[in-house]
């Protein structure tokens, strides 16, 4: 009773847990802890009514209610241990230096200007963002060079969809002060994926290395040409609402919610085209940030396998897609062994693909012999029915799937993660941002739903924690990451089963 009151797993292999009465009073205080950031921040809209409930010398509640959770986010508060990130997202406002110095001039001029000022590239140090460390640099040029690469590439895109006179405005839009707050959104995220890497949490980006195909000319331009052939057409009937959106492929072997022109790219998830493509147009999508936002996955993950031996170990990327996230998951954990499952044979060839070229630049394919590679394998099935033994994994990863489901589908691949995890395993989500969890960006949230995401709406309310509670899990970790959000849940060791 007490650990399902403190919203811990409310599976019954947890509720039946002998868990000592000091760390149920040590859990009780740390959740009502967490009461008073929901507290503080309706506080500073004018929402709470300063009610906060008390501990008393027994351990119990001298109030009779917490506060009632509102969002996605307040829900996360509750059930999570958050990180800085979680803060900082938050309360971030997404606006440029011309903001900054445009606010500074109606003020009085730049007489005063301080640089530890600017909101847009707040905490406005050098410290703050590694300037002055050992591979900034390194660091700060590849990522610099690669996101005015996607910038470019964006401009293009919208050049060759829309007529002489939007296309103007066009680059307008990519060089105002709206296209410059999306930028430096982007060198944001960069600030915190470099200050994760110089806290050892993973490795600096292996692609950064010059022998990366992604340096090759060749494959740059193949790569370009396929995005500027498809970027017209995605948003030529995202902009018309195209109502078709049916595949080409018809087949019994694919669950009817799989059968769709996910964000209006062409086949959906079922041609080599489509899998050829998706890299690219996503990190154009997000000004060359997402790969930095996934490795944020890598946080909870890096700290719950420290100290392990690995050489046994098993890691599957659940809905891996092109796989390029799982090759950043065999380099920082390459003694283990990574599956990547999905459901587009299409896909996994390009997962297949990727691997390959890691394992030749960093595996055991690498000229000196490289990082000792525990292997890796490609399984085609559907998340909500994995093929494999009852606790047979040590972590799974899940990146960018849920957004996609239905409720009912999310229920049962949660169900299913619970199976195939190990006792003491952890789960890490990684997914679109929700309701609250940067309320500046509430008012549109539902505005990716225009990109033919039906499920994106009901995603977005959705209370994660209280999904995979019901589930058995217990929550552990947030973490924010631009527009991504990342969640961590442990299934309970045998001792608590």
């Amino acid at each position: 009773l007490l650990a399902t009151r403190l919203g811990w797993a409310a599976g019954p292999s947890v509720r039946s847990a002998r868990i000592p009465a000091a760390s149920l009073l040590c859990a009780k205080r740390a959740r009502l802890d967490r009461t008073y950031a929901i507290a503080a921040d309706r506080d500073e809209t004018g929402s709470f009514d300063g009610n906060l409930p008390k501990v008393g010398q027994d351990g119990g509640l001298e109030s009779k209610t917490l506060p009632d959770p509102q969002t996605p986010a307040e829900h996360d508060s509750l059930n999570f241990e958050e990180g800085d990130s979680v803060r900082f997202w938050k309360t971030w406002q997404r606006r440029s230096p011309v903001d900054d110095f445009s606010e500074l001039v109606r003020q009085g001029g730049l007489s005063s200007f301080d640089p530890a000022k600017l909101a847009s590239l707040s905490p406005a140090t050098v410290e703050a963002w590694g300037l002055g460390e050992e591979g900034s640099v390194r660091y700060w040029s590849y990522h610099l060079l690669r996101s005015g690469f996607f910038v470019a590439q964006a401009a293009a895109g919208i050049a060759l969809t829309r007529t002489r006179d939007e296309t103007a405005d066009s680059f307008g839009y990519l060089t105002s002060s709206v296209g410059a707050a999306l930028y430096t959104e982007a060198l944001q995220m960069f600030r915190q994926d470099w200050a994760f890497i110089k806290k050892g949490l993973y490795n600096e980006p292996y692609d950064m290395d010059l022998r990366h195909r992604q340096f090759d000319p060749l494959f740059i331009l193949e790569r370009a040409r396929r995005f500027l052939r498809e970027a017209p057409r995605t948003l030529q009937r995202r902009t018309v609402g195209e109502t078709d959106t049916s595949v080409w492929l018809k087949s019994s072997l694919y669950p009817d919610y799989y059968l769709n022109t996910w964000h209006y790219q062409t086949d959906g998830w079922l041609s080599s085209e489509s899998a050829g493509v998706y890299e690219t147009s996503t990190e154009t999508l997000f000004l060359g940030q997402q790969d930095a936002m996934q490795r944020t996955t890598l946080v909870p993950l890096a700290r719950h396998l420290k100290g392990k031996d690995l050489s046994s170990a098993k890691i599957m990327e659940l809905a891996c897609g092109t796989g390029r996230f799982a090759t950043f998951v065999k380099d920082n954990f390459p003694a283990a062994h990574v599956t990547g499952l999905d459901l587009s044979p299409f896909y996994l060839q390009e997962a297949r693909e990727n691997m390959a070229h890691w394992n030749l630049l960093r595996g055991d394919g690498a000229s000196g012999g490289g990082k000792t590679a525990g292997g890796a394998d490609f399984l085609q099935a559907p998340a909500e029915d994995i093929p494999v033994p009852d606790a047979s994994y040590d972590a799974i990863t899940c990146v960018y799937l849920f957004h996609e489901l239905t409720p009912e589908v999310r229920k049962k691949i949660v169900a299913e993660m619970y199976r195939v995890l190990k006792p003491g395993g952890m789960v890490v989500l990684t997914d679109s941002i929700q309701v609250g969890d940067r309320p500046e960006l509430d008012e549109k949230i539902d505005a990716f739903t225009q990109f033919n995401e039906p499920n994106y709406s009901d995603y977005v309310r959705t209370d994660l924690g209280g999904l995979f509670k019901e589930a058995g899990f217990t929550c552990d970790a947030k973490e924010l990451a631009s527009r991504s959000k990342v969640l961590s849940f442990i299934k309970a060791d045998e001792f608590f089963q």
